[in-house]
């Protein structure tokens, strides 16, 4: 009997100093164990635990589950997990969890779960342990995020794509629903938002620098944390304007290159106020300083891009003036001097009705010429940006018919009919020399592909709050489709003869486009062959400035 109480003793003292160990072990570890009930329920849980869910005690965390502790998404995953090992029997082993916590925090985990029997092989519940894997993960999405900026660098077609880019990577290493990409021009002092995505508020115009969250990151030129007291704080003091939408917290910083601030990014959010910490102030940083450097980079191959284009344009105004000078302004020429020659040499062997004959010739000539130098000197003044641009407001209907009087000669000679529908009231607010050559070029076109006993019409009418449409149409030969798509491009070679053998180089149409272009209107076209043509300008009302 002696001997029994010895052994029972001596198996208590082993169960003791198993439970000894058992408890060292789990209260020591640097894992989170815990054990919960058939409801996902904890009921036991290590110091690690508590401290990693921000409990004081152990004891704090008993009857509570995750959706005590993480948010909805993320516990009803959890619980959903738990659920089937109770049912099936089977763990998981290794998996790694991102956990998104009730107040936006987001940490990261590699969760072991297995189920827990009772002493009749029944599942009551489960337990398991997680190791925090946040340090590790964050620096494998940093580097991923950077390999990220780098290859967009490249393969963006364009800013926004690139601007788009960034925010995806960012997103991938914090909570950034709401963000806003600044950039500051130094040469205008105004600063821009090409990128701004943000669930209550709408793109800003540019602008110049003023009391915004972005102007003051400008100004305090660094990086900021900054949570709901600060913000108000910050209104109070003056330094920001009040918002109607404040976030919760605010990480914003600015973009360097060689100590200048080009830009401000900002990111934040309207539901966590622990959204963001210094662990993602220290990654916005760092991500920032890549992403500077690409966007200069991208700047300047756009700058680059732009020169190039621009080359390629005066290119062709070049190859342009060639063409002109060496065929279109050359073969009028020849003719107007064969003429001459003709009229020089042999005049008294024809008779008068032949003399009437060849002096219209030379008329029409002479004005043909005159009207290509007249517009090929404008071309080129255009070009080289010695027409200066004198906006004033001009009763449109006036203008129109003395333009229609300059023409009275050649509409008489095909008995053209001019229908002018404009009201006599009508107003622009145009370059008085620009809009005549640009009526000027169109009525004269509209005339020279109009057959005899046809008919032009010009019409005006308001287009939107500050814009008037004019248009001069008529009842001509039409315009091929293969030509209207290349009417007002520099490098393109177009050009029909009129109903009567008029010639055409089409620099008229660019004229006028530039023309155009200079009131910030719009110029195009609408042709059916053998049908007749209608061109199409809007030119502004008001001054807005």
């Amino acid at each position: 009997m002696a001997e029994s109480d010895k052994n029972r003793k001596l198996k208590g003292a082993t169960i003791i100093s198993e439970q000894l160990l058992l408890n060292n072990f789990i209260e020591n570890i640097p894992d989170n164990i815990y054990f919960k009930d058939i409801n996902s329920k904890f009921i036991k849980v290590n110091e690690a635990t508590a401290n990693k869910l921000g409990f004081a005690n152990p004891e704090d965390l008993i009857g509570k589950s995750d959706f005590d502790i993480f948010d909805e998404v993320n516990a009803a995953g959890a619980f959903k997990d738990e659920q089937e090992i109770i049912r099936t029997g089977k763990p998981y082993i290794s998996e790694e969890k991102k956990e998104v916590w009730k107040d936006g925090k987001v940490t990261w985990a590699v969760s072991h779960k297995m189920p827990n029997y009772d002493a009749d092989g029944n599942i009551i519940g489960i337990f398991g342990y997680t190791t925090d894997i946040t340090k590790r993960k964050k620096a494998e999405l940093v580097r991923e995020a950077l390999l990220s900026i780098s290859e967009a660098a490249y393969t963006a077609s364009d800013m926004k794509t690139f601007y788009q880019k960034i925010h995806d990577v960012i997103i991938t290493l914090m909570p950034a629903k709401n963000i806003c990409i600044a950039i500051y021009d130094e040469k205008t002092d105004l600063i821009s938002f090409p990128y701004y995505v943000n669930e209550f508020e709408s793109i800003p115009i540019q602008r110049k620098l003023n009391k915004g969250l972005v102007d003051f990151i400008f100004r305090y030129g660094s990086t900021i944390l900054a949570d709901e007291n600060k913000l108000n704080l910050l209104i109070k003091l003056g330094e920001i304007e009040e918002s109607r939408t404040l976030p919760r917290i605010l990480l914003g910083a600015p973009l360097k290159i060689d100590g200048k601030i080009i830009g401000v990014i900002i990111i934040q959010d309207y539901n966590y106020e622990k959204a963001y910490g210094e662990d993602e102030k220290n990654l916005l940083v760092f991500v920032t300083e890549q992403i500077t450097h690409v966007i200069e980079r991208k700047r300047n191959s756009e700058a680059v891009q732009k020169y190039a284009d621009e080359l390629k344009q005066l290119n062709n105004t070049k190859d342009k003036f060639f063409s002109i000078i060496a065929h279109d302004l050359k073969s009028p020429f020849q003719g107007f001097v064969g003429l001459t020659e003709i009229l020089a040499n042999d005049i008294d062997s024809f008779s008068q009705e032949e003399v009437s004959t060849l002096m219209n010739d030379l008329n029409k000539t002479a004005g043909n010429l005159y009207k290509l130098l007249i517009n090929l000197l404008e071309w080129a003044r255009m070009q080289q940006g010695s027409i200066v641009y004198n906006p004033k407001e001009i009763v449109l209907e006036e203008i129109v018919s003395q333009n229609i009087t300059l023409l009275t000669k050649n509409r008489e000679q095909k008995d053209i009919k001019i229908v002018l529908e404009v009201p006599v009231d009508q107003k622009v607010y145009a370059d008085e020399a620009m809009l005549n050559s640009i009526l000027r070029n169109l009525l004269s076109n509209a005339v020279k592909f109009t057959k005899k006993g046809g008919q032009v019409k010009v019409k005006s009418e308001k287009s939107g709050n500050n814009m008037v449409e004019i248009s001069i149409s008529d009842n001509g030969i039409g315009i091929p489709k293969s030509i209207i798509e290349k009417l007002f491009k520099m490098e393109e070679k177009v050009g029909q003869k009129g109903t009567e053998g008029e010639e055409s180089t089409g620099l008229g149409l660019l004229l006028c486009k530039e023309f155009v272009d200079k009131h910030g209107g719009s110029i195009w076209v609408e042709s059916v062959e053998n049908i007749g043509s209608t061109f199409y300008f809007t030119l502004p009302i008001h001054n807005t400035n």
